[in-house]
């Protein structure tokens, strides 16, 4: 079952790599968010950094090295620590599918991007819920 991890491992590679390109880059998160920061108000870019960089990096590469850490030595605690990490995550990509299918329906915004976007979220929400779908998440001891 080890391949549910693996699955969760890269979902949370995944999340920390989006939030170190934000953190790097406030232009791209912008650009990917559909976003725009008021000219002339650096604010916007100091949010963008904030919230879809240093957020997303540092809630994923916790529990990333959690989960790996978990993997590499079999340590029950850090399973324990990453499946934590990996339901609070998993609810928040889900929950952000959900925000864009009510969106979807009730603001007109059914584009390509947002149910490709939707897809995305759910796919990511699936894979870090892998080690609780399997039931290793909080192993018996």
């Amino acid at each position: 079952m080890q391949f549910a991890w693996i699955m969760a491992c890269v979902a949370l590679t995944l999340g920390a790599g989006l939030g170190l390109r934000g953190l790097l880059d406030p232009n791209w998160a912008s650009g990917l968010l559909r976003l725009k920061a008021e000219e002339g108000r650096p604010g916007g870019f100091a949010e963008f950094r904030a919230t879809f960089g240093g957020l997303f990096l540092f809630a994923h590469a916790v529990a990333l090295l959690a989960a790996v850490r978990h993997l590499m030595t079999g340590d029950d605690v850090m399973a324990v620590y990453a499946g934590g990490g990996l339901a609070v995550l998993s609810a928040a990509w889900g929950g952000t599918a959900l925000g864009r299918i009510v969106a979807m329906a009730r603001d007109g915004a059914d584009t390509p991007f947002n149910r490709a976007s939707t897809a995305f979220e759910i796919v990511i929400a699936a894979m870090l819920a892998a080690p609780w779908a399997f039931g290793l998440a909080f192993p018996a001891g």
